[in-house]
Formats: C-alpha cells, structure tokens, sequence
C-alpha cells in the first residue's frame, strides 16, 4: 500500500495539472534529479531514453521494467517532490501487462507514469480498442492500490511518429486521448507540434490537461498556457544537453588542449553537497 507521504504526493502532482502550465523536468540519474529539485521545480519526471542512453541501450524498451524502476525507484526514496516514471509501452502489450507496471511504480514510491500507445517493436499504433483497455487496466490498478491521484499520463504518438496526412494524424491524437481520458487518465501526452495552431487544436478539443513535449521553435511558458498547455516535458532534451556539452567540450579539448571546460564544471564540493542534499550520505 502507498505510504501517506507517497499519497500526499500524488495528490500534490495531480493538482499541478488542474493550476496551470508547468514545466516537467525529466531526470536520468541521481545527480541530475537533484538538480532539478535544487532549481525550485515542484516535480520531477524520470526519461526514459535519457535512462537507457546513461546504462549503455538504445531507447525503444531494451531496458528492463525492473531497471528503469530501480533508477526511478531510488531518486523517489530520496526525492522531497514528486517523482513519474516513463514506463514506455508499459513493458507488453496486454492490458495486465501495464496494469502490473503501474503497480510496480507504486511499490517504487513513484506517484504518475508514462505509457505511449505505440508498439517500440514495430513502430507502429497499438490498436485503438487494445491502447484503450491497457489505459484502462493501469488507471483501475492504481485505483486498487489505495493512490487514486496517481497521474497515467496516456501517450499518444499520432503525431510523433508522423505517417500519413497530418490532418488525419491530429485527429487520431485526439480520438486517442479523449478515450483516455474517459477512462481515467488523468493527463494526456501528445509528443511532436510545436506550432501554435496545432497546439491549440490539441488544447481546445481533448477533454483534459494536455501535455506537450520540449522541440525546437516551441512557445514560452507563458505563451503555452495562453494557448490552454498544462504540462510542458523535456523528455530528453535536458540529457541531451549534457551530453552535446561534453561532447563539444571534448572535441575542443583535443583540438587545441584548451582546458576552458573546467571553469564551467561544478567543484567536487559543490557535487559532495548536492548529493548529500538529495538524501546522500555525508
């Protein structure tokens, strides 16, 4: 059963989509969870490319339930804010198969999580009927598990994935989320616009806080919430970020043997804090 902080929490996560637009940070390890929680932002999501890219797969569910839940898991033991999960697919394609992965996160101490509507070994839509049961199976075994606020945040990857005409894709998208939504979920992701129209499509005909995903060319904040957004993820973007530094970093350093980079770096007392104030060691 989950614990009455772990309650408290869900229900703090799920008032954040019925206040307005925020910004969801999505972590990949420790150090990069604390950080986000250092900043000021009041939850963190976990990546699940960002996840897989820092253990050495590729992203697309290679890596394990067990082992995304145990990154997610322990930044939840140590996190003082919310923390989702990025379930992918929900690791199988039956309806039970989500429904044990959300019982799992729960376990973990996680208060929300991600599951998408495409098949990662295909590439293609799960069927309409089928996405919708397995929603329906995840929302129903948090509800039996004693955290009713428990945000399923429904993917639905019509857009993302980006085959066929645009206008037939957005309306899938909204079919999709709006099933979710009848079904209990309590936030609907729709990875891939960033244009303002499309957005506010979304926005104006799904029946639930929509959530959209970092890209290039998207609005401010502020814009977003004009246009109705309610939850604004950065998927892996911020890892891809820290990645691109050190990448660059690295070239420059090999080509000129410049070591500019460490004045841009964290001191190892700064690290030592910082993990220490995410519920480390000292």
């Amino acid at each position: 059963m989950p614990t009455p902080a772990q309650i408290e929490r869900a229900a703090g996560f799920a008032a954040l989509h019925r206040q307005g637009a925020f910004i969801l940070p999505n972590a990949w390890d420790l150090p990069s969870a604390a950080l986000i929680a250092e900043a000021g932002f009041e939850a963190i999501a976990t990546t699940s490319s960002g996840v897989a890219f820092s253990q050495g797969l590729v992203d697309g569910q290679r890596i394990s339930r067990q082992a995304m839940l145990a990154v997610a898991g322990e930044i939840a033991r140590r996190s003082p804010i919310p923390v989702t999960v990025d379930l992918e697919a929900g690791y199988g394609l039956e309806p039970e198969a989500v429904a044990e992965s959300v019982r799992a996160a729960i376990a973990a101490g996680l208060v929300g999580c991600n599951i998408e509507d495409s098949d990662p070994a295909t590439g293609h839509l799960i069927d309409f009927d089928l996405a919708v049961a397995r929603i329906r199976a995840g929302v129903e075994a948090a509800n039996a598990a004693g955290l009713e606020d428990f945000v399923l945040n429904a993917r639905t990857d019509p857009l993302l994935l980006g085959a066929g005409d645009p206008t037939e894709g957005l309306a899938e998208a909204i079919r999709r989320a709006n099933a979710y939504a009848a079904v209990g979920a309590k936030s609907l992701f729709v990875p891939g616009p960033s244009d303002r129209d499309t957005i506010a499509t979304l926005t104006r005909e799904i029946r639930g806080p929509v959530n959209i995903l970092v890209r290039r060319g998207l609005a401010p904040l502020a814009e977003l919430a004009t246009l109705g957004v309610r939850r604004v993820s950065l998927g892996g973007a911020l890892a891809g970020a820290t990645y691109g530094f050190a990448r660059r970093a690295l070239a420059q350093l090999k080509a000129d043997g410049d070591f500019g980079l460490a004045g841009e770096a964290m001191t190892h007392a700064q690290m030592m804090a910082l993990i220490v104030g995410f519920g480390g060691q000292a």
